[in-house]
């Protein structure tokens, strides 16, 4: 029944197609059909006019059929008989007519299904697009109702203005500004003619706090001139009360004395990073062949390292010299020297003797360069306090400082304490180990140590002195005897 009610509807179908298989029959050229696009738009068009109720009623009816066809051919197929294989075949065929009928079913409902799809999709996007509209109104809503509010609770700022009373008001405004006639009777006039009188003094009084305000800047860089001259004239003060707290200190008998080039100290002071001595290592690896070039090459090299040696051994420019005298009129005169790459300094004395002394013993005893020596105990001089300076002087080549001492003076320790370098304790390890290359000179050292050493050189020069007199009269008394 199905069958025949799809049969009737696709007779016409067919006779239109037999129909214009014959008209086409009669033309040459057919126009290039996609038939799969024709029937689907036929499907789609058919999905849309038919009636998916009649359509589902069809769908059962189908089902029910089949499953007819299925229960007689299992019935026929047990039956065995010969005329079973022959109906078993026509209801095969009916069945499968059913399951075409199912398909194209499926096709038009997964059609209509997609159609109810979209048509949801379109309408959610234009619920969507409402609710976004709604949710934009409610907010401009929002936003007036904020401005409202704002609007309502808005207070000027001239309420914050504390404005002189309107008696104070009529009597110092101008007539002009003021205007009584109109003003009395209108009270916004009123507000605005003491907000206006208002302006105006506070104009009259920015201009007068400026004017002042210039008048300050002025006292107050008069006042910063006269510091500034204060603070300078402060070191001069001081390196005059330190001068003369010297001369307290010790007495008028000891002399200071500054000599050297006082133009090459200046530049030596402006320069930022002292000459370091330039450490190179030559080859003594030279061809026998060349004997000319290997000898004019030893002479370069021995003139590199006299020089490397007289830079690693300059002297400061400046020299400090410190007379010390007696009462008796002798005196020792100590010219301290500073050697600037190997951070230490050096002293030199010369003795100025009221009488001329005689005998090799008592000259011995007042020799320059023994006079000060074991001053202070273990510090005889015979090395640099330096650690570093050893090191320094084998890298050149050199003989050890005390092979120098006859040309730039001997480095007591005391020397060193009275210009304010420490290489004692902590501070020596720290030289070895090459952290530091040289000591900062210390006030505090030069202070705590002047006194001192300046008592023990003078008690020194009276004991030779007078341990030379005796000596050299002993001296007498024994020529005298013999």
């Amino acid at each position: 029944m199905v069958k025949d009610a799809i049969t009737d509807k696709e007779a016409p179908l067919k006779k239109r197609r037999k129909t214009t298989s014959n008209a086409s029959s009669t033309i040459t050229k057919v126009p290039a059909v996609d038939i799969y696009q024709t029937v689907i738009d036929y499907e789609e068009a058919e999905a849309s006019s038919r009636d998916p109720e009649k359509d589902k009623e069809l769908f059962r009816k189908a089902c029910d059929d089949i499953r007819t066809m299925m229960d007689e051919i299992t019935e026929l197929k047990t039956k065995r008989s010969e005329d079973s294989k022959g109906e078993i075949i026509g209801r095969r065929i009916k069945a499968s007519l059913l399951f075409v009928v199912l398909k194209k079913l499926n096709r038009l409902e997964k059609f209509r299904t997609k159609t109810s799809r979209d048509t949801m999709n379109r309408v959610k996007q234009q619920v969507d697009s409402y609710h976004l509209q709604l949710q934009n109104l409610l907010y401009e809503i929002e936003h007036l109702k904020k401005e409202v509010t704002k609007c309502l609770q808005f207070k000027s700022k001239d309420e914050e203005i504390e404005l002189v009373t309107v008696e104070e008001f009529y009597k110092e405004a101008p007539t002009t500004l003021s205007r009584p006639e109109v003003t009395q009777t209108n009270p916004h006039q009123l507000k605005l003619a003491r907000l206006e009188w208002e302006l105006e003094q506070r104009k009259q009084l920015s201009a007068l706090c400026s004017k002042l305000q210039t008048a300050k800047e002025t006292v107050g860089k008069e006042i910063q001139t006269k510091k500034e001259r204060l603070d300078n004239l402060t070191p001069r003060l001081k390196s005059i009360l330190e001068a003369d707290a010297y001369r307290e200190a010790c007495d008028t008998l000891m002399l200071v004395s500054v000599s050297g080039d006082e133009e090459e100290a200046r530049l030596l002071k402006n320069t930022k990073n002292e000459e370091k001595v330039v450490e190179e290592s030559d080859s003594d690896q030279e061809d026998n062949s060349e004997r000319d070039k290997r000898h004019h090459r030893k002479l370069s090299r021995s003139d590199r390292l006299e020089e490397r040696k007289k830079r690693l051994l300059l002297r400061h420019p400046l020299t400090v010299h410190i007379t010390i005298k007696l009462k008796d009129g002798n005196s020792v005169q100590l010219s301290f020297h500073y050697l600037m790459n190997l951070h230490v300094v050096t002293v030199k004395t010369r003795l100025n003797l009221e009488n001329t002394v005689h005998g090799s013993s008592a000259l011995d005893l007042i020799a320059p360069n023994k006079l000060l020596s074991g001053l202070f105990v273990h510090d005889l001089g015979l090395d640099s306090p330096n650690v570093a300076n050893n090191y320094q002087l084998q890298h050149l080549g050199l003989n050890c400082f005390s092979s120098y001492i006859s040309e730039l003076g001997v480095p007591y320790i005391w020397v060193q304490r009275v210009a304010g370098l420490d290489f004692m304790g902590a501070r020596t390890a720290e030289i070895m180990d090459g952290k530091s290359d040289s000591v900062e000179p210390k006030t505090s050292v030069s202070q705590a140590s002047v006194e001192s050493v300046m008592r023990a050189v003078r008690q020194r020069l009276k004991a030779r002195i007078a341990l030379c007199k005796q000596v050299q009269a002993l001296g007498e008394l024994l020529l005298s005897s013999t």
